[in-house]
């Protein structure tokens, strides 16, 4: 038999009966009343959903960042974290003796090259005198004043020997000329005699015949008729031989000429060469010697820098300060973890807390993301990915901000709004992802 329960007396004597499965009931339903609430407020209730992205205060148009491309020794520090500084303003001179003294090589060298190019057209065109150009006009330059003088020098040494060989050759052929006059002047007289040995030797062949001649004598009209004939051979071969050696000489002053002309072309070309690469060499060195004064490209306050000495060394390509501009607007560059990336995109409404002021003073900013990234990036530091979000403040924020001031590289917190969902859906998302990786896996 089941056991009654036992009744239960109060205070003022009445006696209340209890039963337990009374009790139960009530409970199961309360409980189950609770869960039917706290699940249709789970399924049906929604909240907002934020994606948070540690950032960073930046300039919109980013601060400017100044390098040096050589790198080199602190002469002179003009400029110190914090100062505001204008556009074209030096900020820091580096030491300029090595690459003045650089400058100065090239400089001398373009100058001798110029005065050589001016000579070597003066040879080319076979001018009397070298026409320097505008550039060696300085006389009050010793570098030009020694070119010009060292290249008049070699120009007229070369033009005497030039011309020496040249009138060696030309004397030559005159003595020839002369030669082959007095030889055709010989020649002349011996044809002469010849027709009168000639005329002779007929009429005492005549007179022979007749027997009124020597014989004798005949005979020595014709030896005579005979080695005057050879002479005048003789003097032909020796006026031909004359000739061939004019022309021998003549063409040897062409060659001299062609020779000479064939290597001032090639002097010509080589000095020109050389005198292109020494000019661009100066152009660098030249730049080299303007970039040694830094100055700002940006009006702007100087933050970051990187050498506080004289003397100081700095590295070739390394950033030596930032240049923060002062009246442009300010962003926040957030990061947002690769596993919210689907959730955020351009447009969506963002809360942003600064950790710098006191949160109790600091009313929540809104924002609005202007930029994402295209592709994910990797933070130097910790190694991590991320995609970059740009955000950028309410002007009914900058009105809340009052006498606070934002100032570039502050850290803040931003929490992008990526929409609503429910509780259920919160707690379903893991369960679903879970299911879905084991049927992948399966």
């Amino acid at each position: 038999m089941n056991k009654r329960p036992a009744p239960l007396t109060t205070e003022n004597g009445t006696t209340i009966v209890t039963d337990d499965s009374s009790i139960r009931a009530i409970g199961i339903i309360i409980l189950v009343v609770t869960l039917g609430i706290l699940g249709g407020w789970g399924y049906l209730a929604p909240i907002d959903s934020a994606a948070l992205a540690p950032g960073f205060v930046t300039v919109k148009s980013h601060r400017k960042t100044i390098q040096h491309l050589d790198g080199g020794i602190v002469s002179q520090l003009l400029a110190k974290d914090g100062d505001i500084v204008n556009e074209g303003d030096v900020l820091l001179i580096l030491d300029s003796t090595e690459v003045k003294a650089q400058l100065d090589i090239l400089r001398g060298q373009q100058i001798t090259l110029e005065a050589q190019l001016a000579r070597l057209i003066a040879e080319r065109d076979q001018l009397n005198q070298i026409i320097f150009p505008n550039d060696l006009q300085n006389i009050s330059d010793t570098h030009i004043v020694e070119a010009r003088q060292g290249e008049t020098q070699i120009f007229n040494a070369r033009k005497n020997a030039y011309q020496g060989e040249i009138s060696v050759l030309n004397q030559r052929a005159s003595q020839l000329v002369s030669k082959i006059k007095g030889l055709d002047g010989q020649r002349r007289s011996k044809q002469e005699l010849i027709k009168s040995y000639g005329e002779e030797a007929h009429d005492l062949k005549e007179l022979l015949a007749e027997g009124y001649a020597n014989k004798q004598r005949l005979r020595d009209i014709e030896r005579n008729y005979e080695n005057a004939t050879g002479e005048v051979a003789s003097l032909t071969a020796e006026i031909a031989s004359s000739e061939i050696q004019i022309g021998e000489t003549k063409l040897q002053v062409l060659q001299l000429q062609k020779k000479f002309q064939e290597e001032v072309a090639a002097k010509l070309g080589e000095t020109q060469s050389q005198l292109y690469d020494v000019t661009q060499r100066l152009v660098a060195t030249n730049d080299k010697v303007h970039r040694t004064v830094i100055r700002s490209p940006a009006g702007g306050r100087v933050l970051g820098l990187s050498v506080h000495n004289l003397g100081g060394v700095i590295s070739p390509g390394k950033p030596i300060l930032d240049i923060v501009p002062q009246q442009e607007e300010l962003i926040i560059d957030a990061q947002v973890s690769p596993l919210d990336i689907d959730r955020v995109s351009v447009g969506l409404l963002a809360e942003i807390r600064f950790s710098a002021f006191k949160q109790a003073i600091t009313p929540k900013m809104q924002g609005k993301v202007i930029n994402l990234s295209a592709d994910r990036l990797t933070d130097e530091k910790t190694g991590a990915p991320y995609y970059q979000a740009q955000v950028e403040l309410t002007p009914e924020s900058y009105e809340k901000l009052g006498n606070l001031e934002l100032v570039p590289g502050m850290p803040a917190e931003v929490f992008i709004n990526t929409g609503e969902r429910t509780v259920f859906e919160y707690l379903m998302q893991p369960i679903s992802n879970a299911f879905a990786r084991a049927f992948i896996e399966d």
